[in-house]
């Protein structure tokens, strides 16, 4: 494990501590919580990712040029 220093507003820094007693946890866990999530979201958004890239490479769908313009397709 890695030690990091942050900077932090002394109000924010005493709300947050309050809230960690209240929740009883720490502001090391609360961090460390949060820094998982933000990783997590993003590992979880490359495999959506790859797999929308694997099922659009077993469909039978193609991509091309448009072949109408905006008026036309609101066209009345």
């Amino acid at each position: 494990m890695a030690n990091i220093t942050l900077k932090i507003d002394d109000q924010t820094l005493e709300k947050a501590r309050r809230l960690a007693v209240l929740k009883n946890t720490s502001i090391n866990a609360i961090i460390r919580k949060k820094m998982e999530e933000f990783v997590s979201s993003d590992i979880s958004r490359e495999a959506t990712l790859r797999s929308l890239d694997a099922f659009f490479k077993k469909s039978k769908a193609k991509i091309g040029n448009k072949t109408w313009t905006r008026e036309e397709i609101h066209e009345r």
